[in-house]
Formats: structure tokens, sequence, C-alpha cells
């Protein structure tokens, strides 16, 4: 007989068309009470949005409700669906409301997010940080890394580097991926804790490795520059490639870069570089990218286009701008149809 242990296992391996049979079936029973039906049409309902079938989804989280309309788990998914597949982030924040009022710290962590960025209701700071801090508290781990990030950037509280740190150790700790990134920074740049750069250097590679592109982006510079590691240019662009390909601007910028500089043979590509730095320039047109493309135009001796994005670099650029020197150094070396080498 199919009970919900079964679903539960199914669901850990990932294979969410087995736990809609599991439950389908168990809700054919006529003697299943109407907690454990509640149970099964919300769990159903989240395995069938997670297969990406939303019109079923909803019928079985609404028949949830219907049943129990303070079952917090179908009314924080119901959020979720109204937040990211109609885009009516008001009616997802009204659903995370009506879940919060049952203690439910997921729906909490989710209400934060939209009053951080403003979605739906009236961006609040203050207000995120509440919910993060009563998140926090019920020890939901997904709510240490964005309260640490507060404390971080004192935006909604004073700011507290020491006890940002501590949170994305929790985070961390608890096995939240991103965590690791913002202990690598705080490594890096000595925030809450002393500069330690061989640990910056682990804490971005456990996320790196699990896909995360900043911490990606991040590893990349440390090799890069020689910072806790030995210098190694084709370990940052490998780095800086897995970023860029996960679509972090600031990495396509830096690899554009590496690869017009041609510190060495196998990372020398001017026409990669001009693409790169092509595609994070759609993403903000600032100095920074446009001398990356003036670079890849001179590495692939198109020097007249260097010549004239380096023009556009320095009148973006401000008077008192400590970069003006070298900009106009490596326009004069366009000039003189000299590439830029690192």
């Amino acid at each position: 007989m199919a009970s919900f242990s079964d679903a539960q296992q199914a669901a850990a391996k990932g294979d969410y068309r087995q736990v809609v049979e599991i439950l389908s079936t168990m809700l054919s029973e006529e003697d299943m009470l109407q907690e454990q039906q509640v149970i099964a049409y919300a769990n159903r309902g989240i395995a069938y949005s997670l297969l990406n079938a939303y019109a079923l989804a909803k019928q079985d989280l609404e028949y949830a409700l219907s049943l129990n309309p303070n079952h917090a788990l179908s009314l924080n998914h119901m959020g979720l669906l109204a937040e990211q597949v109609d885009n009516d982030y008001a009616m997802a924040a009204g659903f995370y409301q009506s879940a919060i009022e049952q203690q439910f710290a997921a729906s909490q962590v989710n209400l934060a997010r939209l009053y951080w960025e403003g979605l739906g209701v009236p961006r609040n700071s203050k207000r995120a940080f509440e919910l993060y801090r009563q998140a926090a508290e019920s020890n939901y781990n997904m709510a240490f890394v964005p309260l640490g990030q507060i404390y971080a950037t004192g935006d909604g509280a004073p700011q507290n580097n020491k006890r940002a740190f501590e949170l994305f150790r929790r985070a961390s700790e608890s096995g939240v991926t991103s965590a690791n990134y913002y202990l690598g920074f705080a490594y890096e740049k000595a925030r809450g804790v002393k500069q330690d750069l061989v640990l910056a250097k682990r804490n971005y590679q456990i996320a790196a490795i699990q896909g995360h592109g900043e911490a990606q982006n991040a590893l990349g510079y440390l090799y890069r520059r020689g910072l806790g590691v030995e210098q190694d240019w084709v370990e940052a662009a490998t780095w800086y490639q897995l970023a860029s390909d996960q679509g972090v601007p600031g990495a396509m910028n830096r690899l554009s870069w590496l690869l017009a500089g041609c510190p060495v043979e196998k990372v020398c590509n001017g026409e990669a570089a001009m693409v790169l730095a092509n595609r994070s320039l759609e993403i903000a047109r600032t100095p920074e990218r446009l001398d990356s493309l003036a670079a890849a135009y001179a590495r692939l001796g198109r020097f007249d286009d260097a010549i004239v994005t380096m023009r556009e670099v320095l009148a973006l650029l401000p008077d008192t701008s400590d970069k003006r020197a070298d900009y106009s150094q490596r326009l004069e070396q366009y000039r003189q149809g000299i590439p830029m080498q690192l």
C-alpha cells in the first residue's frame, strides 16, 4: 500500500512523476482522513508545479485550502506560483502573509524578499529585516544569508560585519551553498573577521564547485592575482568562463580582459574577448567594459575601433577619476598600433 513515506522517498530522488502517482493512489482510497487529504493534495500540487503542470498544481493546492484554509504549506506554495508563474507579486504577498500568521518561516523569508526588492509591496528594508530575523530565530537556515546581507550593508539594520559573518557561518554549517561565497568575501576583504586569503579561496571554491556564479568569478580573480593561491592564468580563465556561462557580468568583463591581454598563449583569444565584452556591455555600458572591448579590438588589429572606443571611455569617465591616466596611456598605445599586454 502506498504511503506518505514512499512519496517522500520519491521526492528526495527528484522523481516527481512517481510522487504524483503515489499520492493519486492514496487519494483514491475512500477512508482517507481529511487531514491526510490536505497533506496529499498539497504535496501533489507541489509535485505538479515541479513538473511545470501549473494548472494542476493550483487545482490541488486550492482544494487543499478548501479543506483547510490555514494550511501554511499550501498558502506558501500558492504564493510561489503567484510570484514565479503569474508575476503577481501583490497576490504572492497576500498568500505569504496568510502563511506567516500560521508561523511558517519559509513565508517569512519569501515575504521579506518582496519587501527587500519592493515587489508587490512598497520597498521596506526594515520590514524585511524583521521578517528575516523572525525566521532566523526559528532556526530556518534560508534566513541566515539574507539577514547577514542586511547586517553587512547596513540597509534595514545597523551595520554589523561581525554579526553578518556569524550568520554566514551558521548558514554554511547548515548546508546553504551561497553562504560560502559570502564567507569567502568576508575573509578576502576582512569584513567581520581577520583577512585570510587561504580561507577565502577555500570558501569560494566550495560554493564555486556547487555552481555558484559569483563564487566562480571571485575564485577566478584570486587565481588571476595570485591571492591565497599561486597565480594561474589558465585556472583563472576556467573559473571566469564558468561564471560567464551563468551570465555573471563581472566575469564576462574579467574574462574578456584576460583573453585580450594574452598573458599566456593558452588564454589568448581576441574574437572571444570581443564577444564577451559586447555581452557585458548589453547589461551596462561602463568605462571598464568599454576598456575591455577596446583591448579586444586592439588584439584583433582593429586599432581604429579600439581608438574610437577608448575615446568613449574617456568621455564617460569623470575628470577626477584616478583611472584617467591609465586609459589615456592605452589610447596612445593603440594609436601606435600596440595591443594591450598583461
